[in-house]
């Protein structure tokens, strides 16, 4: 349950991604860029992970597409009749917020449960470190595909703990 879905190529891959949209050469200039220590790039390569929330935040800021970064392509291709006609839809209807606000309220939103599922636990700051580096994007993920419903993102979240131990 507790399994990255990135190998440590893909996350090489996402930081010279990073580096290029942010015009920096070094894993210390990214790192500024993005809001942590020095060393916070090295470290994720270190330690084969993501800093995921800083990642979410800085693009949003700088205008860089998320998608683009991560390699994420549309599950379903829609002509560009199909596309204009839902399009025309949505904006009509005013159903649909701009992804900046989507990624922001999912960030929020898997945050909070994880606060609210982790601080009873009183774990000890490494592994809680390690279980929201694990639990974060699987529930980010699952935040979109449920429509942003708080109780199944917790209930998710719950059991991929509940799995944990």
């Amino acid at each position: 349950m507790f399994t990255d879905s990135m190998a440590v190529s893909e996350i090489g891959d996402v930081i010279s991604k990073l580096q290029k949209k942010f015009g920096v050469s070094s894993d210390r200039a990214l790192s500024e860029e993005l809001g942590l220590s020095h060393s916070g790039i090295a470290m994720a390569r270190k330690k084969e992970t993501l800093p995921y929330a800083a990642i979410v935040l800085a693009c949003i800021k700088k205008g860089v597409s998320l998608d683009e970064i991560f390699d994420i392509e549309s599950k379903s291709k829609l002509n560009d009749a199909t596309f204009n006609e839902k399009k025309a839809t949505v904006e009509s209807s005013g159903s649909v917020r701009n992804s900046t606000e989507d990624a922001l309220a999912a960030l929020a939103l898997v945050e909070e449960i994880m606060d609210d599922l982790l601080e009873p636990k009183h774990l000890d700051a490494e592994r809680e470190l390690l279980i929201r580096n694990k639990l974060r994007p699987m529930l980010i993920e699952k935040a979109f595909e449920h429509n942003f419903n708080e109780i199944m993102v917790k209930t998710i979240a719950e059991g991929a703990l509940y799995m944990a131990y």
